[in-house]
């Protein structure tokens, strides 16, 4: 099985190196040790061609061609619980500390809405080129987000760990690690740190052009439009920078279309309620000079491929 490849923007790198390297530092100035330390990465991704599925069905990783951490998300000072040997959110943290780091997540994924937290990142403060998960950190940095990321649709929590520099060497190596279901680790390999310009950073911090002025004018035309035809619309957004518009067509049960962040020209997906979640596939454009970025142009109430 293929795995996707790991990116993060060179400043989000920078800004985790940063973090982690000030944490060694005062751990060496507290007790002679350099602590390990955690940011919260928010990742976007990239599916394969043909792959994309909406977060209410499943995205495995052998969707995904890429995995991109384009921000990273310090924690409050006062959540830190960090030693030489474990980073953890302090036990008693305040609430206020939890807010603030919640606010700062929020704020991030606002301008972003294509990128979210799916796992955490943190430091292993010695040097080795191949950092790897231990227990805890499977079982502190990673169920978690195993059981949270179901919502956004993916079997799967990304797990990113940085290894001291070597001798000579300014760089903090990251290995990256996927835990899959049942608690399966999956080593994803190095992380590679990319220019802020490689458009797969641009793409998953792209606004969805749903959400542009223009999509947003031609969204409410074509929900008008749907709704001068009897089809009851609601609409609301989804994880991911996705959008669904739930449409009961009269005298036929409610389906749920899945417009997707690039949409147009990425295809929506069309969903039905199925026994434990949601059935969909790709929308078919009907007709030859069918505009692509009109929803009255798909047969949303018929069989779709």
């Amino acid at each position: 099985m293929t795995n996707p490849v790991v990116l993060m923007s060179a400043s989000a790198y920078a800004a985790a190196c940063a973090e982690f390297a000030h944490w060694a530092a005062h751990g060496r100035r507290m007790d002679g040790a350099a602590w390990e330390a955690v940011v919260y990465p928010l990742v976007g991704i990239v599916a394969r061609p043909g792959l994309a599925r909406s977060p209410l069905e499943a995205t495995p990783l052998a969707a995904c061609s890429a995995l991109v951490v384009p921000r990273v998300v310090m924690p409050p000072s006062e959540l830190a619980h960090y030693g030489a040997t474990w980073a953890r959110p302090a036990a008693a943290g305040s609430a206020t500390g939890a807010a603030a780091l919640q606010a700062r997540l929020d704020a991030v994924r606002a301008r972003h809405p294509q990128i979210d937290c799916y796992g955490r990142m943190h430091s292993h403060p010695w040097p080795h080129r191949q950092p790897r998960p231990s227990g805890t950190d499977c079982a502190e940095h990673l169920t978690g987000a195993l059981d949270a990321n179901r919502a956004a649709g993916l079997p799967w929590a990304l797990g990113l760990i940085a290894a001291a520099p070597g001798a000579g060497s300014a760089d903090w190596p990251i290995a990256a690690y996927a835990m899959t279901a049942g608690g399966a680790i999956r080593d994803l390999g190095p992380v590679r740190v990319v220019r802020d310009a490689d458009p797969r950073v641009r793409q998953v911090l792209a606004r969805p052009s749903w959400a542009t002025p223009t999509g947003t004018r031609r969204l409410e035309r074509q929900v008008a439009a749907l709704a001068a035809r009897g089809v009851a619309v609601t609409a609301l957004p989804l994880h991911r920078g996705w959008y669904g518009l739930v449409l009961r067509p009269p005298g036929e049960s409610a389906c749920l279309l899945a417009l997707p962040p690039g949409s147009p020209p990425a295809a929506p997906r069309l969903l039905r309620p199925a026994a434990g979640g949601w059935t969909g596939a790709a929308v078919r454009r009907v007709g030859t000079r069918a505009d692509a970025h009109d929803l009255r142009h798909y047969p949303l109430t018929q069989e779709v491929s």
